[in-house]
């Protein structure tokens, strides 16, 4: 069912990121950063990529949160219709909103880059991105830290 070449290519190592996250979703991940993607990610690639994305950016580890973060923000640019990754924001958001308030800076760098890049590529009228602004604005008004 996956069209794309270069996710089809890397399937082996993305499936056993699924069947085994604690020690083969780092080198999913790497495998994805390092790979140069020629054709546009299809809805049945995004199947296969998104849960170890959302699971990558809840890991302890800055280094997966951040490498997940870069590689959801890319996402935008490489599927053909942004409105394809609408089902999967309920997945990947609120770890990108997470890492918004990690106590490592490029994580945090990151993941604004990652929800920058969902805000221009699908717009600010998705329902779920809709929800950010008003969180981001009662995070930073608050008197602690979350």
């Amino acid at each position: 069912v996956i069209r794309n070449p270069e996710v089809l290519r890397l399937s082996p190592v993305l499936l056993g990121a699924i069947s085994d996250p604690a020690n083969k979703t780092k080198e999913a991940l790497e495998a994805l950063l390092e790979c140069e993607f020629m054709h546009s990610i299809d809805a049945p690639s995004l199947a296969l990529l998104v849960p170890i994305m959302a699971r990558a950016l809840k890991d302890r580890g800055a280094d997966l949160k951040r490498k997940s973060a870069a590689i959801t923000g890319n996402m935008v640019s490489m599927v053909s219709d942004p409105k394809i990754l609408s089902p999967y924001l309920v997945q990947v958001l609120p770890g990108l909103q997470d890492c918004l308030l990690d106590p490592i800076p490029d994580v945090r760098a990151t993941s604004a880059k990652a929800i920058g890049s969902l805000f221009v590529g699908m717009g600010e009228e998705q329902e779920e991105l809709k929800r950010i602004i008003p969180w981001l604005s009662a995070t930073m008004h608050t008197e602690s830290s979350p």
